[in-house]
């Protein structure tokens, strides 16, 4: 007879098989959701799309819901036509903060104003803030500016030559005649001695010829009898 309390061997747990097709898919799926949120995270006109979502105010949600779509395909817009030369929206967007900072400006002035007789520390930070607006407008105008018109890059000329005594000539480049004549004198003053110059010079560096008189150097005369008392 059997004990009625004696308890049956479990009985081992089925392995259900695995699938790897399956599994593989599933990570082919994550790794291309992960690929699409770094192309986004990394494309310049999203991220500014994505940011702007976020400052939206309430008076332009009156013309309707923000889409971040919609939003992304202007920026891309804009982005690809200043990088292929179209300098339209950076130009105007500099015009369009300068004009709102000389608003803010004005604004701060005005509050100033009117609070400068009765309530000197107000108007003490209305005139900062007014002043700093006025400085942000002026230095905006003056990128502005540099963009449409951009400063002219000088070229600067040099000249090494290392073979006997070194000399270096900086100077802006030149063109036309004056160049034509400053390599001429350079090349006199690098030109080897001629046989009549070096007779010169060799003339010049004999010590015991007789100098010519100058007026720091006149001619030297023999010296005459020195009359002397006697002993």
């Amino acid at each position: 007879m059997t004990n009625k309390n004696q308890k049956e061997p479990a009985q081992p747990e089925a392995i259900e098989p695995v699938d790897e097709a399956a599994e593989l898919a599933k990570k082919e799926a994550k790794h291309e959701i992960s690929k699409i949120t770094a192309t986004l995270m990394t494309r310049p006109s999203f991220m500014a799309a994505h940011t702007a979502m976020s400052f939206i105010p309430d008076s332009m949600k009156a013309y309707g819901p923000a889409n971040i779509l919609t939003m992304h395909e202007e920026y891309r817009d804009r982005c690809k036509a200043v990088v292929e030369g179209d300098m339209t929206t950076p130009e105007a967007l500099l015009i369009s903060q300068a004009m709102s900072l000389n608003s803010i400006y004005n604004e701060c002035a005005s509050l100033a104003g009117m609070n400068i007789a009765e309530r000197l520390p107000k108007a003490e930070v209305l005139l900062r803030m007014a002043l700093k607006a006025q400085a942000q407008c002026t230095q905006t105008l003056r990128v502005l500016g540099e963009l449409k018109n951009p400063k002219a890059v000088a070229f600067i000329k040099q000249q090494n030559n290392a073979a006997g005594p070194q000399q270096v000539n900086n100077g802006p480049v030149t063109q036309g005649t004056h160049a034509h004549v400053s390599e001429e004198t350079q090349a006199a003053t690098n030109e080897l001695l001629t046989d009549e110059r070096e007779a010169q010079d060799a003339a010049t560096l004999d010590t015991g010829a007789t100098s010519r008189a100058g007026h720091q150097d006149p001619q030297l005369e023999t010296v005459g009898a020195i009359d002397r008392p006697g002993d």
